[in-house]
């Protein structure tokens, strides 16, 4: 059967290729007719890069996603394609530029042939792309020319670096200016929320200053092993680079101008929202009751249920998930939940603001009194409210958004926390110019957002609704008929 497997794959092509690897994965094969069938389905998903690129560079023509504001022109494909597929703007604008540089009469053509045969992956023809778009006609011809018959099979840093030298090759007279152009993208990205209280930050820097700032945090971690310290390389440069940020955050840092001058930052304060229960089961002799994990575990392990569960109350007669604790997560600005035992560090101060919240409500109950400047008690609970950008799965903080009225101020909104919320500033833009719509909160302060093509996304629910503090609504419970729903300004067809 190996043989007769390898046999099939060597006559597939991308267009027949999927219903056979499905049933070829539910046989067993060999080793080289399994490594054989991977090979072939990522052929095949680079025939749907192609495909999803085209209808990219299509819909990127189309003046319903076009709008124009006083800082330019706002093309809101890319915020289509990215909800559509559930990817990263990046990731979308990607497929857009592929789609009109190799696909759509663009000049790489032969990228955009091989990616649809699936000689190459969607990652390689980014980097042709990538690479060559701002270059003339003539050597990004001449580059792809030179690197593109050895690109299957190779990896996107293989083809980058091969691309890298043949630009310098063929065109040395533009190197200077090709670095400068770059040079001008550089930048830290914010926190990417990685698992278990972790994150990642990458730079992209100048080649020297790059250098430069691992050279320095290599001695630092050299210095520091010298002395007897027993971390690894690894985390000692991770721990350096963290005690350089604390410090600038402590005592603020020098900035240096473009003209040469020198500006001093004041220092700064990072939010820790941190639930009222968390705090107290740092109390001697507090003892939370039994987690939504700890009566599962009974369960499983065939506890009984009045016995004591991790310190605390028992569960009750009834067992199960619904018998269990659940403890809303404390937040760190800017990253996301984090661990009870992190919170409880951090919101003794420092470089820290400490922001206590109702378990019950989620409303601020303390603001701390460490902040530099003490800030407004709605754009406080605003923030501590929406974490980031409203705009569902936009990750960029609130301390780095827009706080905007939902219904606009000049139509009669009012500015009150259900009518205010946060987005950053291209979603405020894409909503200012009408390319999109959010919808009314929800009891959890999130919201649907309602796109120019009149398709709705909701957030992803990562916590159940809070429960309103105060007495039930009036309904048929109490005999009394709600009254109907008011005509909403979030009613009604696109172009809104």
């Amino acid at each position: 059967m190996g043989d007769l497997h390898l046999r099939v794959l060597g006559c597939l092509t991308p267009d027949v290729a999927l219903e056979t690897l499905s049933r070829f994965a539910e046989m067993d094969c060999s080793i080289e007719a399994s490594l054989e069938s991977m090979r072939h389905a990522r052929r095949a998903a680079a025939r749907a890069a192609w495909v999803q690129a085209r209808h990219a560079a299509r819909l990127a023509t189309a003046d319903l996603f076009r709008a124009e504001d006083a800082h330019g022109e706002v093309d809101a494909a890319s915020e289509e394609i990215s909800l559509t597929l559930g990817v990263t703007r990046t990731q979308a604008e990607r497929l857009v530029q592929v789609g009109r540089a190799a696909i759509a009469d663009g000049p790489l053509l032969d990228t955009g042939t091989a990616l649809h045969a699936g000689n190459i992956s969607f990652e390689v023809a980014w980097e042709f792309v990538r690479a060559l778009a701002p270059v003339s006609l003539e050597v990004a011809l001449a580059v792809e020319a030179e690197v593109l018959p050895e690109a299957p099979g190779h990896t996107p840093g293989e083809v980058r670096s091969a691309i890298a030298r043949a630009l310098v090759e063929i065109d040395p007279d533009d190197a200077d200016a090709r670095h400068a152009r770059a040079r001008a993208t550089r930048g830290v990205t914010r926190p990417h929320p990685l698992p278990d209280g972790m994150a990642r930050v990458s730079a992209f820097l100048p080649a020297d200053d790059a250098v430069a700032l691992d050279t320095a945090l290599d001695a630092a971690a050299v210095a520091a092993r010298t002395a007897g310290d027993h971390r690894t390389t690894g985390q000692l440069r991770a721990d350096t680079l963290a005690a350089w940020a604390a410090t600038a955050l402590r005592n603020g840092t020098d900035v240096t101008l473009e003209s040469g001058e020198t500006v001093h930052s004041h220092p700064a304060k990072v939010a820790v929202t941190v639930p009222l229960e968390v705090l107290l089961r740092a109390l001697p002799g507090f003892t939370p009751p039994p987690s939504v994990g700890d009566v599962l575990a009974a369960d499983i392990a065939g506890i009984a249920p009045d016995v004591d569960l991790a310190g605390g109350a028992a569960p009750g007669p009834a067992t199960g998930l619904a018998s269990g604790h659940r403890t809303e997560a404390a937040v760190l600005e800017g990253y996301g939940p984090i661990a009870p035992v992190i919170a409880l560090m951090l919101a003794t101060g420092g470089t820290w603001q400490r922001i206590v919240t109702d378990t019950l409500t989620g409303r601020p109950l303390d603001v701390g009194r460490t902040r530099y400047t003490p800030p407004a008690d709605l754009a406080t609970a605003l923030r501590v409210r929406d974490q980031h950008c409203t705009r569902p799965g936009c990750a960029t903080a609130a301390r780095n958004c827009d706080r905007d009225h939902v219904h606009e101020w000049a139509d009669g909104g009012t500015t009150s926390a259900d009518n205010l919320t946060h987005f950053c500033r291209f979603h405020h833009r894409v909503k200012s110019l009408r390319l999109a719509r959010p919808g009314p909160a929800d009891q959890a302060g999130e919201r649907t957002w309602t796109t120019v093509t009149g398709r709705k996304y909701t957030p992803m629910r990562t916590r159940p609704p809070r429960k309103r503090a105060g007495p039930p609504p009036a309904g048929p419970a109490t005999g009394v008929d709600p009254p109907p729903p008011e005509p909403s300004q979030f009613d009604g067809p696109p172009p809104f």
